[in-house]
């Protein structure tokens, strides 16, 4: 049950880092949606001012710096979408590799374990959390003396007293 613990600790983890590698994509979007609505105000700004006659400096000037304002959103978002292609790539290539490793390593879970830490992940962020120096790395409280000759002996998923999480 050890290995099984380790199994749902790293499929825990493949998870975690494939939900990472999407809140960078959404990033990316939103980046991108950001920079059109940045677009689309220059433009509907410079339509508002319309074409002020020769005269009217003022209202000259204000165009130019509307024109100006377009032109540096344009040059942004130029950048962002040459950077853009490369990033959304290499992540949706990472994501996937991702997703592979957590399907990977979820067909080799028994259904009690996944259904132990669905029930603990209900509650509880990071469900799965290693032993280290006699301690739990969820709480940071040392184990008594029983539950550390359980997790030693490894016949099965053992959790912490205090927080309930599951032992690796």
């Amino acid at each position: 049950m050890m290995i099984e613990a380790r199994r749902l600790l790293e499929w825990h983890q493949a998870k975690e880092k494939r939900q990472a590698v999407q809140k960078e994509l959404d990033k990316l979007r939103a980046r991108e949606e950001e920079l059109a609505a940045r677009r689309q105000e220059a433009e509907a700004k410079i339509r508002r001012i319309g074409e002020p006659s020769p005269d009217d400096i003022d209202g000259q000037i204000e165009l130019k710096l509307a024109q100006q304002e377009l032109w540096l959103v344009n040059k942004d978002t130029e950048r962002f979408m040459e950077e853009k292609f490369e990033k959304e790539f290499a992540l949706m290539e990472t994501r996937r590799e991702w997703e592979e490793k957590a399907a990977e390593r979820e067909a080799s879970l028994s259904p009690e374990a996944l259904a132990l830490y669905h029930r603990i992940r209900e509650n509880i962020s990071n469900p799965v959390v290693e032993v280290r120096r006699r301690s739990c790395m969820g709480c940071f409280l040392p184990l008594s003396v029983a539950k550390m000759e359980e997790w030693h002996k490894g016949k099965s998923l053992v959790t912490c007293d205090e927080c309930g999480r599951i032992l690796v």
